[in-house]
């Protein structure tokens, strides 16, 4: 294959990565969001794919018509300055809140998995993050373009046999939910999937923007947002499926995919568990360098952006060690709100040509 194709496939890695985290992987957001609707909540996979690819391929655009790899350039482009500056800050601070998670997450994981202690844990997740991170772009599109297909891979394989042994579940799922009482992310399935692709997209609005301003070819960049977006709706439209042929046996688990893994067989779950863990890794890099690159060029200022990456890991795990969540929780609604604001923005300027161009003239 060209380099061109082999960095659109790196790309579209870091892509995934960025947002199929542990919440993603784990089945509990897409129960939420989409199989607790029943059947139409397929549609409502399928609709969230396209917004995947769109949205991905947006803000690589952008990052590369403007030249940037700082978030804050393209919100500012897209809602002004006003908005863009407090999008800028709110972006962070849920991109460090999420470094902490993923640290304090991950360490939970390892703990219950492999009986290693939580700080253990998080000591493992915040090495491997900063090993990663710190050595700048090129690292982190290399480990991230190598794990994302191994996720793909597992949910496809696991969604695969779990629906050969119970597909015949599926043409009786709505009548069984008449039994069940899922919890619904929102009243309606179609908001449902708008709503899931505003916050986690916003997340990776960072690293997509990054990705842009370091690639010089606007046509790798169109085909890693394509095939990143589409692979991120493929592994949803499979959990959905996956969950809704099996719904009522898994649907009162906290992580009701590796439920899916573990009725298959011990040792898949195990090694589902492991995804599990990887799955953490790649969000925790994905919005540590986010908040990183947003400061510092690892190319142009490599001092201070390693000084600073070191800073931001140990600032997130001494915060992985308070209810930091509790205060993500508080503020999460500003999160959803800032993705509709950019969704919104983001589409208005598409469909008045300000995005997509033929010969991608810069801004």
């Amino acid at each position: 294959m060209s380099s061109s194709i082999l960095k659109a496939i790196s790309y579209a890695g870091v892509y995934v990565g960025a947002v199929i985290g542990a919440g993603y992987a784990s089945g509990q957001e897409v129960l939420q969001f989409f199989a607790g609707y029943g059947l139409v909540g397929i549609i409502g996979a399928i609709i969230t794919t396209i917004m995947f690819i769109w949205y991905g391929s947006v803000f690589m655009e952008l990052g590369n018509r403007l030249q940037t790899c700082s978030h804050r350039d393209v919100l500012n482009y897209l809602c002004g300055n006003k908005l863009g500056f407090i999008g800028d800050y709110v972006l962070l601070f849920f991109m460090f809140g999420c470094v902490s998670i993923m640290f304090s997450g991950g360490g939970a994981a390892i703990n219950e998995y492999w009986g290693l202690s939580v700080m253990t844990g998080k000591l493992i997740i915040a090495g491997m993050t900063l090993a990663t991170v710190i050595f700048g772009f090129s690292s982190s599109v290399r480990a991230l373009g190598i794990v994302s297909p191994i996720i793909i891979f597992s949910v496809i394989a696991i969604s695969l046999v779990t629906l050969s042994a119970h597909f015949d579940q599926l043409s009786t799922v709505d009548e069984s939910l008449q039994n069940l009482t899922p919890t619904l992310a929102t009243p309606l399935w179609w908001t449902s999937a708008v709503v899931y692709v505003s916050y986690n997209v916003s997340l990776a609005t960072s690293t997509l923007t990054a990705m842009g301003g370091k690639e010089s070819s606007l046509k790798t960049l169109r085909i890693a947002g394509v095939m990143g977006g589409f692979f991120l709706g493929l592994c949803l439209l499979f959990i959905t499926v996956a969950l809704l042929s099996d719904l009522t046996n898994v649907i009162e688990y906290q992580i009701p995919f590796l439920q899916i893994a573990n009725n298959i067989s011990p040792l898949v779950g195990i090694l589902f568990s492991i995804v599990l863990v990887v799955a953490v890794f790649t969000t925790a890099v994905t919005n540590l360098y986010g908040c990183v690159i947003r400061f510092y060029d690892s190319q142009k200022n490599p001092t201070q952006f390693r000084t600073l990456t070191i800073s931001l890991v140990v600032l997130s795990l001494l915060a992985s060690l308070f209810p930091f969540s509790t205060l993500i929780n508080v503020l999460y609604p500003a999160l959803g709100l800032l993705g509709m604001v950019i969704m919104v923005c983001a589409l208005y300027k598409t469909v008045t040509g300000q995005v997509f161009s033929k010969d991608g003239a810069k801004l």
